[in-house]
């Protein structure tokens, strides 16, 4: 299934300096990149995975946006999808890089407000 919105949230800059800041492939980068916005797509699915992170982790949702939301969450949700996606270390802090990029970036998150304990997450909303 090669869904062209699953890389959406990403600009292609962000994923362009972190892989080569990071020595990991590019086009490499990208497939781990939507693969894991699949995953949470499919499994349990964006608006259940938001409402169980908003219970777990104070001040999870960021800012959203019809396709988008930008969250914060804990390093063992990123554990969680590395051991699930099968992704080495290295490939697994690009991804994660990607993401944290990405929610700097967006001018409507005021990055001031992100708790030292949280990571960010981009989760890309299927369209209906």
């Amino acid at each position: 299934m090669n869904d062209p919105t699953l890389p959406a949230p990403f600009d292609d800059d962000v994923v362009r300096g972190v892989a080569g800041t990071n020595s990991v492939d590019e086009e490499r980068l990208r497939d781990a990149l939507a693969d894991h916005q699949r995953t949470m797509r499919e499994n349990p699915g964006v608006e259940d995975l938001v409402y169980e992170w908003r219970k777990r982790f104070d001040d999870a949702v960021l800012h959203r946006t019809p396709e988008t939301f930008f969250m914060a969450v804990r390093e063992t949700v990123w554990e969680e999808y590395g051991a699930h996606l099968g992704l080495d270390d290295y490939l697994l802090a690009a991804v994660v890089a990607v993401h944290q990029e990405q929610v700097l970036r967006e001018t409507a998150v005021d990055s001031s407000t992100i708790d030292e304990n949280a990571v960010a997450l981009v989760v890309s909303r299927p369209s209906s």
